[in-house]
């Protein structure tokens, strides 16, 4: 049996592996590409916390001539505990791990498979604090209607009335509004005009300074009538937190690598092993990670 391992484990390269896997995940997600994050390689264990701090603010100070600048400790900093409580996996078998990585459509029907279903995690995660932005008194809208251009002037003066910086700003909506906001007679000029790779990369556009994306995963609460929770928000609203984890155990004969995207700050880590079981290899995809809101003023629920 140890030579049917070394046979079939040795080609597997789970670099490969994971930066594919990457590029999935990140077309995957919506809300995870738009929010602050704070992501590493580093090993850490389910349950520990983070302690990320992000500053206050500052007073501009007169400056005279001849005179010492003055040093400013900014006011109202804090620091924001994320516990990474989320570690979401994904394992299966490959019998033939030489022809999936040297088949790019074999690797992809692996992994197109495997990866949304973590992407689906992350992102309902993250939506689900929406319940936190509601509690802290900003909403707008009415549950049980579509979006309207009103309603999304509404959400923009709701941030400029807590003082959120201008840009950037995001606004995900779900499918049924999206298609509302298309069909609105009083938007019918801006959509004609709005760039059409905009509309194949997710986002409609631009919209009362607000990038619109759509999620088929923005939350509809059950109800009299149905309440869909969109969110207009500024990145530091919210923030993701993701890290490494710990390389398996030398004894099992177990491997792993984990990758940080460049481009997302997303990590995934590749283990894989030889399973006599199913004579192939058992490779496991997984994340750890945390979501917290990190200022809710400048987040808000646009109710539909």
């Amino acid at each position: 049996m140890a030579n049917i391992t070394a046979t079939v484990a040795q080609y597997f390269i789970p670099e490969v592996w994971a930066n594919r896997a990457l590029e999935v995940l990140r077309a995957n997600v919506v809300l995870a590409r738009l929010v602050a994050k704070d992501t590493d390689v580093a090993a850490f264990q389910v349950g520990d916390v983070l302690h990320i701090p992000y500053p206050g603010t500052f007073t501009a100070q007169d400056k005279a001539a001849g005179s010492a600048v003055t040093v400013q400790t900014p006011t109202g900093g804090s620091e924001v505990q994320v516990t990474l409580n989320k570690h979401k996996e994904i394992s299966f078998i490959v019998e033939d791990v030489a022809r999936a990585q040297a088949n790019q459509d074999l690797l992809d029907r692996y992994l197109n498979a495997a990866v949304p279903a973590i992407a689906e995690a992350i992102e309902s995660d993250l939506f689900a604090l929406y319940a936190d932005i509601a509690t802290a008194g900003y909403t707008v809208g009415t549950s049980g209607t579509d979006l309207t251009a009103a309603t999304i002037r509404s959400a923009r003066k709701k941030l400029n009335d807590n003082k959120c910086p201008l840009n950037p700003r995001h606004l995900v909506i779900s499918s049924k509004d999206e298609i509302a906001l298309l069909g609105d007679s009083n938007l019918a000029t801006y959509f004609a005009m709005a760039r059409s790779q905009g509309i194949s990369d997710g986002s409609i556009g631009n919209l009362y300074g607000f990038q619109v994306w759509m999620s088929q995963l923005v939350p509809a609460v059950a109800g009299t009538p149905v309440s869909t929770k969109n969110l207009a928000f500024h990145p530091e609203a919210f923030i993701l937190a993701m890290r490494g984890l710990p390389e398996p155990p030398a004894s099992t004969g177990a491997q792993a690598a984990t990758i940080r995207d460049p481009e997302s700050g997303l990590v995934i880590r590749v283990l894989y092993a030889y399973n006599p079981s199913y004579l192939g290899v058992q490779v496991t995809l997984d994340v750890l990670y945390g979501v917290k809101v990190l200022r809710a003023e400048k987040a808000c629920v646009v109710l539909s």
